[in-house]
């Protein structure tokens, strides 16, 4: 038991740093459910019901919310049951992180590092809302894990699994696919060693998993493609944005018609549409869509939660209104000095390791890669940065290592 010590410790500390905050801002109450978490919930319903695909959410993330279906359960069960997989995952992520953390720092130093990851307000108000933020970090902290050890040991059957873990990511967020290609592409001498063995067959089983959701997508609405989420992001945020900074108007995609034109249109329709405004731009626009991009990212730094800031105070309690404007600059904090935090350590990782220290390197990439396509949407708050941040703590462990060291 002693060897376990600080697991045992994190899962108590993580449930009850979420018992307290629920306890302050009322998470568990709130009615609010966002178009993303109804779109999760028919990709879910459409795989364990109709046994049909969904235009905008790939099938792994369906096929974990819509496990309640295999047992006969209803419908709004569906959402009770993403809060159990999201704090599952949220507490599994913060165990990995302490694995990874502790081949190079000590242990009780590498408890600290990943009780930190509880500290995130934007993740944990997350956790109460049918999303992939927190299923995707620990999908990503568990590939890293792997490729840790395979750096360690220098075995192709670690590396596969890393590998096999980053190209199923794609069937959860889509936008991780140039990601586990950029990876398959850097490891492409190992994986060409080993390509008859059966480690390989993992790799091989987990782009078959792509195969067969691209070619569901090409069946059912027309193209062979992953998901159609990737041209409705770029039409609705960056495109629409870009023209609108053109006509030097403000941008709201609420109100906005290309809105009600792209969805108005088929999925095949969309993505044609998509392609052809892109290069419009890109060929008439750029000064434009370079703003729009970098407009962003700035969004996405300085945001705080979201959802936090519309939870209402349902219990009439006295303190609420207390916590909720201070959790809610906390995590406008948080985002902007881990983000900062994070492009700076992933520059100076990558530049300083990228061949005597190949793993933080990496790490490095990961962080940068979010970052920097993140740029093609915004008005989310601090979601689409808030999965670096488990990372971010990894490559400021290693700076303190480093530090030590010396």
């Amino acid at each position: 038991m002693a060897k376990y010590k600080y697991h045992f410790l994190l899962i108590i500390i993580g449930l009850s740093v979420l018992t307290l905050v629920n306890g302050l801002v009322q998470l568990d109450v709130q009615r609010v459910i966002y178009p993303d978490s109804e779109s999760y919930f028919e990709a879910a319903k459409n795989v364990y019901i109709y046994h049909i695909g969904h235009n905008y959410r790939p099938m792994v993330m369906a096929a974990i919310n819509g496990i309640p279906y295999l047992f006969g359960c209803s419908d709004a069960y569906i959402y009770q049951f993403s809060f159990y997989v999201n704090v599952f995952c949220w507490l599994v992520t913060a165990l990995v992180l302490f694995e990874i953390l502790k081949t190079f720092v000590s242990e009780k130093a590498a408890f600290f590092f990943s009780l930190c990851s509880f500290l995130f307000v934007g993740t944990i108000v997350l956790i109460y809302h049918l999303l992939t933020e927190n299923i995707y970090t620990l999908f990503i902290a568990l590939a890293f894990y792997f490729l840790l050890k395979y750096y360690k040991s220098k075995s192709f059957w670690p590396l596969s699994i890393a590998l096999s873990i980053f190209v199923v990511s794609m069937l959860v967020r889509p936008g991780s696919k140039w990601l586990a290609i950029l990876l398959m592409l850097y490891f492409t001498r190992e994986l060409l060693r080993n390509y008859k063995t059966k480690a390989a067959l993992l790799i091989y089983g987990s782009w078959l998993l792509v195969l067969i959701q691209c070619a569901g997508i090409k069946y059912q609405f027309g193209n062979f493609t992953i998901s159609y989420i990737d041209s409705v992001t770029y039409y609705n945020y960056i495109g629409s944005k870009a023209l609108a900074h053109k006509k030097g108007k403000e941008y709201f995609m609420a109100n906005d018609p290309r809105t009600y034109y792209i969805f108005s249109l088929t999925p095949p329709e969309i993505q044609k549409e998509a392609k052809r405004d892109l290069l419009e731009q890109l060929q008439n626009n750029k000064i434009h869509l370079l703003y729009a991009y970098c407009s962003d990212v700035y969004d996405n730094t300085i945001s705080g939660s979201y959802p936090l800031s519309e939870c209402k105070n349902y219990k009439k309690t006295g303190y609420f209104n207390f916590w909720k404007e201070f959790l809610l600059a906390l995590s406008q904090w948080q985002n902007r000095i881990f983000t900062v935090i994070g492009i700076v350590l992933a520059a100076f990782y990558l530049l300083r390791s990228y061949k005597k220290e190949t793993y933080f390197s990496l790490i490095a990439v990961f962080i940068g890669y979010i970052i920097a396509t993140s740029g093609i949407s915004c008005s989310q708050g601090d979601r689409f940065h808030l999965v670096v941040f488990p990372f971010v703590l990894v490559l400021l462990a290693k700076g303190y290592s480093d530090l030590k060291k010396n």
